[in-house]
Parts: C-alpha cells; sequence; structure tokens
C-alpha cells in the first residue's frame, strides 16, 4: 500500500516549502506589530497574497505596499513585484 505522501504532486510540496521559508524571512523583516496580525496565504506569479487578522493592518499594508515589497527585495526564496492583501474572516 502506498504512503498518502506518495500521491502528492511535486508542484503542490515545492510550493509549500516556498511559502515556508518565505514566512520564515517575512517573520526576520516585517515590523512585529504587523507579523502578529498576518498569515502568507498564497504566491503566485511573482504576486504574495497576504491575509490580514484585522482591517486596520490591511489597510495599513495596502497604503504601504513599496515598502513591504521593498522589504522582500532582498530575499533568495523568489521574487515579489506585487502584493494582495485580504481580511481574514472569522464567522
Amino acid at each position: 500500500m502506498k504512503k498518502i505522501s506518495s500521491f502528492i504532486p511535486v508542484h503542490v510540496i515545492n510550493k509549500n516549502d516556498l511559502i515556508k521559508g518565505l514566512t520564515s524571512y517575512i517573520s526576520n523583516v516585517f515590523p512585529e506589530d504587523v507579523l502578529d496580525n498576518i498569515e502568507v496565504g498564497s504566491i503566485k506569479d511573482n504576486v504574495l497574497i497576504i491575509s490580514c487578522k484585522n482591517s486596520s493592518v490591511a489597510t495599513l499594508m495596502r497604503f504601504e505596499k513599496q515598502r513591504f515589497i521593498d522589504l522582500l527585495s532582498d530575499n533568495s526564496i523568489c521574487k515579489i513585484d506585487d502584493i494582495k492583501v485580504t481580511i481574514i474572516n472569522y464567522d
């Protein structure tokens, strides 16, 4: 009997590793007050999708998007051209 992990496509495993690495990098360069309120959702076509726990942090990230892109510019994991911000719904 095969393990379930043998059925997981390689690109899914690679994307998971990419998100983990980027999350680790972000935890080292983003301000602490922002870190407590965000989660890395996904990355596609050099666009980072970040979910925010409240609207005030989401607004800050939208208005200061270029600052956060600049903070990510030195990472060796992947190139980030844009950041999309969403709000986590806890309904």
